[in-house]
């Protein structure tokens, strides 16, 4: 018996072989359809889906349902942001002056001891004088400081202005309400003739007024900073200065050069440094820290 398949009479039928390759067609058709939509469903899936959510918002929209939402803060990374900006209401956030004293709320005796009290307060008067009176620091007028001194410190004083046992803000400037904090203490000792001194170490933030820069990305733009270690001594109701070290970080280096205290912003500086060491790279929580051995070199 023959079997061979190319005898069957449907395949000697023309009419029917067309139909037979039309069915087949469709048939390869419809799985590529399904093979296509089960590669692709999860993103039809996300169409719809964006979809629906579309027509909700928009008639959300139209029936004024948005009035009671908000949308939620967003903050830029920084290195995104195109500006961040100044604190000038809360000129001190973000450094360690943050929590200081204002003023000279922040210089008091550390003690009641009689043998003392009158150095204690003529190291008080000396600190307000030298760094806190406007008649000293904006209008450069000496008087209420040099009135305390003995003849030799004045003469010290009066030729040298740039000492760090006082303050001149550069002509100018302008600070910030509030813009001074204060940290530091004092305490008592004795020189090599065992006569009273009183130790001082103060450190005296000063918050500037940026005016109208818009390009100001951190608060050490602005804020400036000025330790003093003095020692003050009183000698015929007079005061000695026996000692007197410091420095200022974060400032206009050629403003200090000079003798005053300006902001870092007003020299257009992008670092902080200090008067004595630029090159040190501390951070500036490490300058403030009232142990921070004092720099060696000089401003550049």
């Amino acid at each position: 018996m023959h079997n061979d398949i190319e005898d069957h009479p449907d395949l000697k039928d023309a009419a029917w072989i067309r139909a037979a390759n039309r069915r087949a067609k469709r048939e390869i058709r419809k799985q590529r359809r399904q093979a296509r939509l089960r590669a692709h469903s999860g993103k039809i899936v996300s169409v719809i889906a964006l979809a629906i959510i579309g027509a909700v918002l928009f008639g959300m929209y139209r029936a004024g349902e948005f009035r009671e939402v908000s949308l939620p803060d967003v903050t830029l990374p920084t290195e995104v942001a195109p500006y961040r900006g100044v604190n000038t209401e809360v000129p001190f956030a973000s450094t360690p002056a943050e929590q200081w004293a204002d003023g000279e709320k922040g210089i008091v005796a550390p003690d009641q001891n009689p043998e003392y009290a009158a150095g204690y307060e003529a190291a008080r008067k000396a600190l307000v004088a030298g760094h806190l009176d406007p008649k000293v620091i904006v209008d450069h007028d000496l008087e209420p400081l040099l009135g305390l001194m003995s003849p030799e410190t004045r003469d010290m004083l009066a030729t040298n202005p740039g000492s760090v046992s006082l303050t001149r803000l550069k002509k100018g400037s302008t600070l910030l309400p509030n813009g001074i904090k204060v940290d530091g203490r004092m305490w008592p000792g004795r020189d090599e003739h065992g006569r009273p001194v009183v130790h001082t170490s103060y450190r005296f933030a000063y918050a500037f007024d940026p005016g109208d820069q818009k390009s100001l990305l951190d608060q050490y733009e602005i804020v400036a900073l000025q330790r003093a270690d003095v020692d003050y001594q009183l000698v015929d109701g007079r005061v000695w200065l026996p000692k007197v070290e410091g420095f200022v970080y974060s400032m206009g280096c050629q403003a200090a050069k000079e003798g005053f205290l300006a902001p870092m912003s007003s020299e257009k500086r992008s670092r902080p440094t200090t008067t004595q060491s630029p090159e040190d790279n501390r951070k500036p929580e490490e300058w403030f820290d009232p142990n921070a051995p004092m720099p060696t070199s000089d401003c550049d």
